[in-house]
């Protein structure tokens, strides 16, 4: 009985034993025959990762071929947390070995948190290649792998700029691209990580198709293989699949030497300004090829360094960039509207010649103000003066009569013709502003705007004075009478919108005293004034500014080349043209407000220019300061190449400030040595 049992139990444990053998044995089929492929690739994908290499950014380069941007290789410590079980202890970890107090574990864990894909490794920090502090960061990061995982470290180029703040706001910069770019860009294959022209030429030319083919400075994309052990640490080297391809090299027609030299002198000359004024501090220039827009220098100040949003900016550098006072996000020579001074005489000139108003020898009397009321004083007084004396000294008497006989609509016949109060059209230029030309017609407009503002503010604080009033009263007598009594002061109210309406609507003597002389709501930017300038020293032809001439592939193929426009042809007889340019050498001559400057300037340059001072409108407590220094002129006289508009805010006088700025880039350009 007992051995019949036992038979029975071995029979039953024998088939349980074939039964679990032979799901094995199914199970085993299955993962190696059935799906072993998948598996395997599953098994694969575990154990490596794809990452992408990011191309070259192509270099951006001056008219004869120097770099202005270019890239160099960074160390990049980036973080994969995808499948990471201990996320907190690492982030910890890494951020005590960064040992940059900006990367906290917090601000480590919201990088992380942020990253919208999460299979792909967010970047954490860039370090400079060969600074000795990167070099101990990386150490002690390579000393610490086994505490580490999933933090990786890569050498990528990222860009950089050699020259710091040179050209900034022209070149513009590159940063992180944001959530929303990722989006936007969607079709271009962009990255988490990956750096994006942000403003300027960066933004730009950060794509240019041409074809099917993208040519813009953005590189293309490489990718690589690289494996990794069951806690996501790298192991081995890692492996090329796709080369990365650079980015194509834009050449501008910036001049380096030029740039600099601008930018070194309105340096100098802000620097020097601000010892006499605080609010010192602003500037902006343009220097153009009168024969064709190309920009050979451009500088706005306060200044905007592109290496520092290459990273992110620090605290630092953000509470600079935000500082409300100082803007240096704008570039105030392409956007920074500002009234002309002086250097708008030549306009007045030009329209009360052309009007046959007045004659390169007809002349005034200056003794020092006006004899029109309301009368406007004169900076000095200068006695008889003609055109060409008059240009010399810039007197206000002369060209207030000018514009007087001229007539308003003559002067902005004539501004228009040069471009004035509206946009250039520059190409390669983002923001630019239209400015201000005002005329009768503007003037009616606004002033009819303003005067109803002011009707309705009177209007609506009568009402309610009277709706107080009327609620208190204590009888209907009493009530009777202050409806009478506002009825008066309604009448009154309107007696005085129609005066006010009259007064701000009509174009009045002092708006045409004013705008001869550069002054009330005349605003340009310094494109305008020098594309002015260089209108009038070419004869009258009338270019589109640009900044880029030919993109370049690394191996020297052209693939797109950009050149002049001519936009406009000046109205204006070829003798009032020349008359003016006469007068405006006169300025830097014996006697002229620029003397001085470039006396010691050879004949043949022969500058020619014009200084200004302006009233900046902005000073309530003393006025002494409130003036900007300007000067516009161009060179060779005789065969104008280079023409320029160069404004130092709070700068006192055009002679004592821009003039100086614009003699250093006349003696680099022309190869002058300067004493």
């Amino acid at each position: 009985m007992e051995e019949r049992k036992l038979d029975a139990k071995l029979t039953a444990f024998l088939i349980v034993l074939m039964v679990i053998f032979g799901v094995l044995l199914f199970r085993l089929f299955d993962l190696q025959l059935l799906h072993g492929r998948t598996f395997q690739a599953r098994a694969e994908a575990n154990s490596s990762r794809l990452l992408s290499l990011p191309g070259r950014r192509g270099d951006i380069l001056d008219r004869y071929g120097r770099v202005l941007a270019t890239s160099r290789p960074v160390f990049v410590v980036s973080l994969n947390t995808y499948g990471l079980a201990n996320q907190e202890e690492v982030i910890k970890r890494l951020a005590s070995l960064l040992g940059n107090p900006e990367l906290t574990p917090q601000s480590i864990g919201e990088l992380v948190r942020l990253n919208p894909r999460r299979y792909e490794p967010v970047e954490i920090a860039r370090l400079p290649w060969g600074e000795p502090e990167s070099m101990e960061v990386i150490t002690r990061l390579e000393e610490s792998r086994e505490e580490l995982p999933g933090v990786a470290i890569s050498t990528e180029p990222v860009r950089y700029y050699p020259y710091g703040p040179l050209a900034g706001h022209v070149l513009g910069y590159v940063g992180r691209i944001t959530k929303e770019e990722l989006q936007a860009f969607a079709d271009r294959q962009y990255g988490i990580n990956d750096l994006v022209g942000k403003a300027g030429l960066e933004r730009l030319y950060e794509s240019y198709p041409v074809g099917e083919e993208d040519y813009g400075l953005r590189g293309q994309k490489g990718m690589q293989r690289i494996e990794v052990d069951v806690r996501n640490r790298p192991v081995g080297d890692p492996e090329l699949i796709i080369p990365p391809a650079p980015g194509t090299n834009l050449v501008t027609t910036l001049d380096l030497r030029l740039q600099q030299a601008l930018e070194r002198s309105l340096d100098e000359t802000i620097a020097a300004a601000k010892r006499k004024n605080a609010k010192a501090g602003g500037a902006a220039a343009v220097v153009l090829d009168v024969r064709s827009g190309a920009i050979l220098a451009m500088a706005s100040r306060p200044a905007l360094n592109p290496n520092d949003f290459v990273d992110g900016l620090s605290r630092q550098e953000a509470a600079y960039y935000d500082d409300r006072r100082l803007m240096p996000y704008t570039n105030r020579a392409v956007q920074g509207t500002y009234a002309p001074g002086s250097t708008f005489k030549m306009i007045t000139g030009m329209a009360a010649l052309e009007a046959g108003a007045i004659t390169p020898e007809f002349s005034v009397t200056c003794t020092g103000r006006y004899w029109q009321p309301p009368s406007i004083k004169c900076w000095d007084v200068h006695g008889r003066v003609d055109l060409y004396r008059a240009f010399a000294v810039s007197c206000n008497t002369f060209f207030q009569h000018a514009g007087y006989l001229a007539g308003p609509d003559a002067m902005v016949a004539v501004a228009r013709e040069f471009g004035l109060g509206e946009k250039t059209g520059a190409r390669d230029v983002t923001g630019e502003s239209a400015g201000l030309l005002p005329s009768p017609a503007w003037k009616k407009e606004v002033g009819a705007a303003e005067a109803k503002r002011n009707a309705a503010r009177r209007r609506e604080a009568l009402e309610e004075r009277y709706r107080l009033l009327l609620a208190q009263a204590k009888s209907e007598e009493e009530r009777q009478r202050l409806l009478r009594q506002k009825g008066e002061e309604e009448k009154r109210l309107e007696a005085t919108y129609e005066i006010e309406y009259r007064f701000l609507t009509q174009w009045q003597p002092f708006d045409t005293f004013n705008m001869a002389i550069g002054q009330g709501a005349n605003s340009f930017t310094m494109l305008q004034m020098a594309n002015y300038i260089a209108t009038l020293a070419n004869g009258g032809q009338r270019w589109q500014p640009y900044l880029a001439q030919r993109l370049v592939t690394p191996e020297g193929k052209v693939v797109a080349e950009f050149g002049p426009k001519l936009v406009h042809r000046v109205g204006l007889k070829p003798q009032t043209l020349a008359a003016v340019r006469r007068g405006m050498r006169q300025v830097t001559l014996p006697g002229g407000t620029a003397a001085s400057l470039f006396a010691d300037f050879p004949q043949e340059i022969g500058v020619a220019g014009k200084t200004g001072t302006a009233q900046t409108g902005l000073a309530r407590d003393d006025p002494r300061e409130d003036f900007h220094g300007l000067f516009v002129g161009f060179a060779p006289f005789e065969r104008p190449e280079i023409a320029l508009a160069i404004l130092v805010e709070y700068g006192e006088s055009g002679a004592g400030s821009a003039a100086k700025v614009a003699r250093e880039v006349f003696r680099t350009y022309f190869g002058l040595e300067t004493p």
